[in-house]
């Protein structure tokens, strides 16, 4: 059925515009499995002449399969006999489901792609019924496994998903107070979700579907969606795309949405939903705003070069661009006051255009507001809720910024960080610090006009709900606060396996087990492997589980740059104006100290892209200056307060995992560094496990208790007190590991003696991994990381450790180390020296 949709499509269309030089195509006619089209050049030897060809209907549908197949196609500048492909590819830039980008600095068209959390995976009745129990207290969203059975709760969960995705739920299952209000003083509930279900995206492509196809019969249009929905729709458990089973059972869920809520009728006939209100307002399908906008950035800086005076931009950006705003028919003229400007007597470096509430101000030199603001270059287009920078103090403003961020949540479209580029003058940097969040689009590929009107109107009501908490005083979004749990060291390892395995990933439940008493013994990890195999996925997953994610700041993803030279690129450094510029790993430590008993998780990924010890070594020694105090274990401050004017130190709840490839493009690892981490490989991957192809039941977040995880050791002898025969079986291991390794000046020294030994312990009290199990991790990831070298002397260490970690000799043809003591050291140990016998070198890295 996905070939009926191109059908009717090209029925419909009557001039396309072609997506490399713009020029206008018209379809003439269409009969006899063939279209005519004709083309208009506007060369001077051509202008105004009307070219023709025909292009037949079994090469639209061939095209069309070819398309579906590599899901991707460049856009080049077509030569005359490819005029039929021009034409085509034209033809498909035009379906609303498919997109323009650039890929590798060429511009393409592709489709627009989603999950099948897009979709509803429980009947319409079924989810307001859960709504409703909400709102009467029968259920709590937040704790849902612990009010229900496990049939019930999977009935449950489908329709709490379901809340998510029409927003009156987050990612945490707190509430949306300021929708759920909306909804329960809404006269037609119904009414009133409809509205929720057309800013999906994915709905509106299947509205768009069935009036395609509206003289087909139902089973057609069904077969359509459900065709349509396996093209574009991704597992959002896994990579995949869905397959016909779940198409089948959400398409039916998407159907039987869209009928209760009267945005289709029982033959599944869109009912029109964009009734003009009066005379004066239009709907948001006719706006006019992406015209508006690259008439602005096409022309604008032509215009600067022009008389300021009576010019046509000025009419363009305050009038034009202004009565599009009014027209939508969400914006209440009584509310709002709509505003542009290209200047004021002269060009303005950075044209805006913004929308005031007017019990917040009605001026933009003061206050906070929402704003476009165009890029001083012309090549970006800024949607953002920013402030007045005329009247409003530097203090007040980052103030504003730090409160809407951290207070309310916005979805993953919205940026909330500095990375706003409006160019290098004053004002434009001015523009860009008072900027609290932002939508950016580029010039080469502006999305349609609904996209953009939904975003104007999911960034409205951000500003909204701001405005809602600072008359309220609290966090308009939040209704349920979940409290912390402890959970002890087992429970941990069940959860967080659980989830991750519902998310689509697999891991070794005793490398989870690794994973987490690396961690609790000493909170920096680096984990090095194959590009591809999980490293960052596995923090996030498990981070998640425990409740910490990138949305309430509890799990931070810092990529690092391979010119970063020293600690000022991680922690901040002081500007000329003598004010600290802290970097986003400060704010993670303040919001930590703040909420002692959450774990935070830093990611710092690819982390040896520059050298590690050039900007890390600083924080790397206030990590080791950790020492007890009143019952609370402290650091020394990680910046003077010199230069912060505050006391940051890192608490004890902060967890530092670093993410390392070992190529040609980065940095090897010093000893300094790796005697302070467990060195954690990730080198496998399972294919075989296809559990995420199908709709698995979703793992509820545990919001865990820093307790859980926190180390309860710092010095040997806290340890030794508890597990003294322990403690003694290790180090006598660790003795004969030395008295090898004494020949290439590389034994163990006291630190990695002690964090050998908390790892041991954590181990023997959890119950996790057998003694052989936990001690031969320890081997791989304390010890073989330091042994690298060409001479003899190498060789002949890693031949006994061989020997000490599988009891036998050595032998390059055969060495099977499945019945070895320590099977995953001497497998490391075998490759390594495989390696020598190749190379004439070898290390733990290659």
């Amino acid at each position: 059925m996905l070939d009926k949709i191109i059908i009717e499509f090209i029925k419909v269309k009557q001039r396309i515009i072609n997506i490399v030089d713009s020029k206008s195509t018209w379809i003439m006619t269409i009969k006899d499995n063939e279209i005519y089209v004709e083309k208009e050049f506007e060369t001077e030897k051509e202008a105004g002449i009307l070219l023709g060809f025909s292009v037949t209907d079994e090469e639209i549908q061939k095209f069309w399969r070819d398309f579906i197949n590599v899901r991707a196609i460049n856009i080049t500048n077509f030569i005359q006999k490819e005029e039929r492909k021009a034409f085509l590819k034209s033809l498909f830039a035009e379906l609303p489901f498919i997109k323009v980008t650039t890929i590798n600095e060429v511009k393409t068209i592709t489709f627009k792609e989603f999950q099948t959390d897009n979709l509803p995976s429980e009947k319409y009745d079924k989810v307001m019924l859960f709504l409703e129990e909400i709102i009467n207290g029968t259920y709590n969203p937040s704790t849902l496994r612990e009010q229900t059975d496990e049939n019930l709760y999977s009935r449950k969960s489908r329709a709490r998903q379901d809340l998510r995705l029409l927003g009156f739920l987050n990612e945490s299952h707190e509430m949306n107070q300021l929708l759920l209000s909306e909804y329960v003083q809404s006269k037609d509930k119904n009414a009133y979700i409809a509205q929720l279900v057309l800013k999906q995206e994915y709905f509106r492509h299947a509205l768009f579907v069935l009036g395609l196809l509206e003289k087909y019969s139902k089973s057609e249009k069904k077969k359509a969606l459900v065709d349509f929905g396996m093209m574009i729709v991704r597992n959002s458990l896994g990579d995949n795309l869905m397959v016909e089973s779940v198409g089948k059972r959400r398409t039916n869920n998407l159907l039987d949405w869209l009928e209760q809520v009267g945005l289709i009728n029982d033959e599944w006939i869109p009912i029109e939903q964009y009734e003009k209100d009066d005379g004066e307002k239009g709907d948001r399908m006719n706006s006019n705003l992406r015209e508006k906008f690259l008439t602005v950035m096409n022309e604008y800086l032509q215009a600067r070069t022009e008389r300021f005076a009576g010019h046509k931009m000025g009419s363009v950006v305050r009038h034009e661009m202004a009565t599009e705003i009014t027209r939508l028919p969400f914006i209440d003229h009584n509310q709002y006051v709509v505003t542009g400007s290209i200047g004021q007597g002269n060009w303005a470096a950075v044209p805006w255009l913004a929308i005031m509430n007017k019990d917040i101000t009605t001026s933009t030199q003061r206050g906070y507001y929402i704003v476009y603001l165009f890029s001083e270059d012309m090549q970006r287009l800024y949607l953002t809720i920013g402030q007045g920078v005329t009247e409003t103090t530097k203090e007040e403003m980052q103030k504003i910024k730090e409160e809407i961020r951290e207070q309310i949540h916005m979805s993953d479209k919205v940026q909330k960080d500095d990375e706003i580029f409006l160019g290098t003058s004053q004002k434009a940097k001015g523009y860009a610090n008072s900027t609290a969040a932002y939508i950016a689009y580029d010039v080469n590929e502006m999305p349609s006009d609904t996209e953009l009107v939904e975003d104007l109107e999911e960034m409205l009501r951000y500003y909204e709900g701001f405005i809602a908490y600072k008359e309220e005083g609290t966090k308009y979004e939040m209704i349920y606060e979940r409290k912390e749990v402890y959970l002890d060291q087992q429970s941990i390892i069940d959860h967080v396996s659980s989830y991750i395995q519902s998310k689509g990933f697999y891991y070794e439940k005793k490398d989870l087990i690794n994973f987490f008493l690396s961690l609790k013994t000493k909170p920096f990890v680096i984990l090095s492997g194959i590009s591809g195999t999980g490293k960052t996925k596995i923090v996030q997953w498990f981070a998640e589980s425990l409740g910490a994610t990138e949305e309430n700041g509890q799990f931070t993803l810092i990529p690092v740059r391979p010119d970063w030279s020293d600690s000022s690129d991680l922690l901040g450094y002081v500007n000329l104006q003598g004010e600290f510029q802290e970097r986003p790993l400060i704010k993670v430590l303040e919001n930590a100290d703040a909420n002692p008993n959450r774990p935070y998780f830093v990611v710092l990924d690819e982390m040896n892209l520059a050298r590690v010890e050039y900007y890390f070594s600083d924080f790397l020694s206030v990590i080791e200056s950790r020492k007890w105090k009143d019952g609370k274990i402290v650091t020394s401050p990680v910046l003077p307060e010199s230069i912060t004017n505050k006391h940051i130190t890192i608490p004890s709840n902060v967890y530092i995992i670093g993410t390392v490839n070992m190529d040609e493009t980065t940095h090897p690892i010093s000893k300094k560094v790796l005697d302070r981490a467990n060195t954690i490989e990730f080198n496998t991957v399972n294919l075989d496990y296809f559990n995420f192809l199908m709709d698995v039941a979703e793992k509820e977040v545990e919001i865990a208790s820093n307790r859980s995880l926190e180390t309860k050791y710092l010095h040997l002898k806290e340890c030794f007190k508890e597990n003294e025969d322990l403690v003694r079986n290790i180090s006598s291991v660790l003795i004969e590991i030395n008295k090898i390794l004494e020949s290439v000046g590389a034994q163990v020294g006291y630190r990695i003696r002690d964090e050998i030994c908390f790892y041991m312990a954590y181990n023997e009290q959890g119950k996790l991994l057998s003694f052989d199990e936990a001690l031969d991790y320890q081997i791989y990831q304390k010890i073989l990381p330091r042994l690298a070298g060409s001479d003899g002397r190498t060789e002949e260490v890693l031949k006994r450790l061989y020997v000490l970690c599988a009891n036998e000799e050595y032998d390059s043809g055969n060495n099977d180390a499945s019945y070895a003591k320590y099977p995953r050291s001497a497998n490391k140990l075998s490759h390594m020296l495989r390696r020598f016998e190749y190379d004439g070198f070898t290390s733990f890295w290659i």
